[in-house]
């Protein structure tokens, strides 16, 4: 994709991001030593798994569409708690039209490259946990999907917004939607 594209898109793929040590770090004994590694049939549920964090909120897809005169299309999410805040990001038309797609159901003849990406994961066993859209620079947007493979291995893959929510609504079950709180602006 050309770099005047991904400016139309008001999205980007994340730039790595310094893990926060106190969320990705393994649990310690009392001595400070990293705890003893579990062994996969002992490992905790994925959901259990998947870091907390903080300063996000568990969101979803509230629509998706074209406010006319601009020329792209726009992604609203909204809160799924109170009080209910909701952003746009601006995406591509074709995006657009996909999420539109995935999010009513619309059954499609051929398969969307996210619904290829989900069964490329599904065959190497790895599971879309959760999806963060983590941050915006100017008009960009960040975002980052986190991965479990059959061991229970946390993996974080940095995505174009557009591109997480189509893998996430192409997901089943779909994982949940996290956003930065800031996102949102003040309540």
């Amino acid at each position: 994709m050309s770099a005047s594209s991904e400016e139309l898109d008001g999205e980007a793929v994340a730039p790595p991001l310094e893990p926060q040590a106190e969320d990705l770090a393994p649990p310690s004994g009392e001595d400070g030593q990293e705890a003893p590694e579990e062994t996969p049939g002992l490992a905790a549920s994925t959901a259990e798994q998947v870091v907390r964090l903080s300063s996000t909120r568990r969101s979803r897809v509230a629509d998706v569409g074209v406010a006319l005169p601009e020329t792209h299309g726009r992604v609203v999410i909204a809160e799924v708690d109170e009080p209910h805040r909701t952003f746009a990001i601006p995406v591509s038309l074709d995006q657009a039209s996909m999420i539109a797609t995935l999010l009513r159901g619309i059954p499609r003849r051929r398969p969307f490259m996210a619904d290829v990406l989900v069964d490329v994961l599904n065959q190497f066993a790895l599971s879309v946990a959760m999806v963060v859209i983590t941050g915006r620079q100017g008009d960009l947007y960040f975002a980052e999907l986190t991965l479990f493979d059959k061991t229970a291995q946390q993996r974080i893959v940095p995505a174009r917004p557009s591109d997480a929510i189509l893998i996430a609504l192409a997901s089943s079950p779909p994982p949940p939607i996290m956003v930065d709180e800031a996102l949102f602006g003040p309540a």
